[in-house]
């Protein structure tokens, strides 16, 4: 009996550690992402590889794009994890998009050309106006730092990160 109770142990601590995620500062997203841009989620999909693996794919309409090449309103991401028919894979830490998600993505491509967004939930950053100040704010699970209170308002707390200021430490333009 001991012994069951030392092995959950062991396995729970494994799984509590697995989750645990360093930020990446945004100067290392920046120098290692492929491709910067600004989009919107049109829709999203889940499909099983040729392995069996269950991975998403995310078309987005592109906006804007503050680093790299990109040809086309309209680019795919792809991305392990989620939900075919009764079967779902989780995967923690992995990036969530919702059709009509507004963000900024920092992107590299894997060997098969499709990209991925850079550190899983590091790379994107949700985009949000603020409803006082009417200033457009982004975050991520370690930058910016508003909070959303409802529909197409927030409260803006220490930390905070302007759309402006990311786009311009993107662009290698702060001041």
């Amino acid at each position: 009996m001991r012994f069951a109770s030392l092995a959950w142990i062991g396995v729970l601590t494994v799984c509590v550690t697995a989750t645990q995620v360093t930020p990446i500062p945004i100067e290392q997203l920046v120098s290692h992402a492929d491709l910067v841009l600004r989009g919107t989620v049109l829709s999203k999909s889940c499909q099983r590889d040729n392995e069996g693996r269950i991975y998403t794919r995310v078309e987005l309409s592109v906006a804007e794009v503050w680093k790299g090449t990109h040809r086309g309103s309209r680019i795919e991401i792809v991305h392990g994890g989620g939900t075919l028919g009764e079967e779902r894979v989780l995967i923690p830490g992995q990036v969530d998009y919702r059709i009509g998600d507004d963000s900024v993505l920092f992107l590299v491509f894997n060997p098969r050309g499709e990209a991925v967004t850079l550190a899983m939930a590091q790379g994107k950053f949700d985009v949000s106006k603020e409803s006082v100040s009417n200033e457009t704010f982004v975050r991520n699970p370690f930058h910016g730092g508003f909070i959303g209170i409802g529909e197409g308002t927030s409260a803006v707390l220490n930390g905070s990160l302007t759309l402006a200021a990311l786009r311009a430490r993107v662009r290698g333009e702060e001041k």
